[in-house]
């Protein structure tokens, strides 16, 4: 399904964002049609599941997509207006050493949440996060129509690799790049955005254009995770990252 891209250009930075609407009085890049600022003290089961029919093992799993965890809720903890997203080495299903966390609003295996979102061309997905520092981990944010012909990433970041993002629209005519980073991308809180067409697809680092593909049709769930990297086996037993909030603006 998802593979690890080769041969990708380093892009710099470029332009203040181009932006889905006219926004101008509000400052914002559209309505916001979805939005989890994780404010509770636990995961809106309304919103997100964990089961994904990406995931080839009975939804919650996928090692042939070279991830070694089992989606558990567990992986999956709120406080502090923060979702911290946990991976640990604790044998959660046969076949499994790894636990691990994925949530999604939609093509949930018939477990999709009550109030299942699917973006849409158009849309600004937008996530506020800090990444893991320990090498062997795989997290992203990406779109799933349940075929997987028009993945969107919104970012995926190798562990190993602390200045590497890599931002792919996937269908026919896409395109990928590879953004390098002049900093350690671990290190602090970071917002990536992607703007899914409808002519193209362009992506945002802390509101400056690092990448511009193809244009995005067709609509898809909304995924993020933290993947356990089969390639790079991860050295430690537990490794977390932290999401402060989730935006999707439609103009």
């Amino acid at each position: 399904m998802r593979k690890l891209l080769t041969a990708l250009v380093a892009l710099g930075l470029f332009v203040v964002p181009l932006r889905a609407a006219d926004a101008a009085d509000t400052g914002e890049p559209g309505k916001l049609v979805f939005a989890d600022e994780f404010d509770g003290t636990a995961v809106d089961r309304a919103k997100w599941a964990i089961h994904s029919n990406a995931e080839g093992d009975q939804c919650l799993g996928n090692k042939g997509n070279e991830q070694l965890e089992w989606h558990t809720w567990d992986a999956l903890s709120v406080s502090d207006g923060k979702l911290t997203m946990t991976a640990r080495k604790n044998n959660p299903a046969s076949g499994y050493e790894w636990s691990g966390a994925l949530i999604t609003t939609g093509q949930a295996c018939g477990h999709d949440p009550s109030q299942a979102f699917a973006v849409q061309p158009g849309d600004y997905v937008e996530t506020r996060l800090k990444l893991p520092a320990a090498k062997g981990f795989w997290p992203s944010t990406w779109t799933w129509n349940g075929s997987g012909s028009n993945e969107q990433d919104t970012y995926e970041f190798y562990s190993d690799n602390h200045q590497a993002l890599y931002l792919t629209n996937h269908q026919t005519g896409g395109g990928q790049c590879a953004y390098q980073s002049p900093t350690d991308l671990t290190a602090d809180w970071h917002t990536i955005a992607e703007q899914l067409g409808p002519d193209e697809t362009v992506w945002y680092l802390d509101g400056k254009e690092v990448c511009r593909q193809g244009a995005y049709a067709g609509s898809g769930a909304l995924i993020l995770d933290l993947f356990v990297y089969s390639k790079i086996p991860p050295e430690v037993t537990s490794e977390s990252m932290q999401v402060d909030y989730v935006h999707v603006y439609r103009p």
